[in-house]
């Protein structure tokens, strides 16, 4: 008997067949949930094509205690930054918005950051605090933790120094 009923629930469950399901039809997402997303789209996604080949703006602080060189890149509503020091790098991926100014919403695998940038001329040249250099464009960022803005330069870039012989900024040297 209990034979006859294990071979009668075997039979069972394996004769029916499953439900059909439906499939979803897939909606192409609109250009602020792809913005939204990016903003979101975890650190280890990286970077796109457009994002990587984009035109690099570079500011490196440098002193006797420390240099971080921080590289921005930004193509259309993507932004990525890369801040290298003696610890190693850490990578920002996230959005920009470009107006009149450009707001910059990165973060890392362990952090987030906000810099507001303007389009600005400074007079940057090889020579520390250089007056009579050549107007160069940079985008001045204001990082919330500095009074002073970080003025991000064409690569090579603008470097402020902090050292002996020069307290301010001036071309990095390629």
């Amino acid at each position: 008997m209990r034979i006859a009923f294990a071979l009668a629930l075997l039979a069972a469950c394996g004769s029916s067949t499953p439900p059909a399901t439906e499939r979803p039809v897939s909606v192409p997402p609109s250009d602020a949930a792809v913005a939204e997303r990016a903003a979101d789209a975890p650190p280890d996604a990286g970077p796109s094509e457009a994002l990587s080949s984009a035109p690099a703006w570079v500011f490196r602080f440098s002193s006797p205690d420390r240099t971080e060189t921080w590289t921005l890149r930004t193509a259309g509503t993507e932004a990525m930054l890369d801040v290298q020091s003696a610890t190693g790098s850490v990578r920002y991926l996230g959005t920009a918005t470009d107006a009149e100014a450009l707001a910059v919403r990165v973060a890392s695998p362990t952090a987030k950051m906000t810099l507001d940038c303007k389009k600005a001329k400074r007079a940057v040249g090889t020579k520390c605090n250089d007056a009579k250099a050549k107007k160069l464009d940079v985008l001045d960022c204001y990082h919330p933790d500095f009074k002073e803005p970080m003025p991000f330069g064409p690569a090579p870039g603008v470097e402020y120094a902090a050292q002996p012989d020069c307290k301010g900024y001036r071309l990095i040297k390629p």
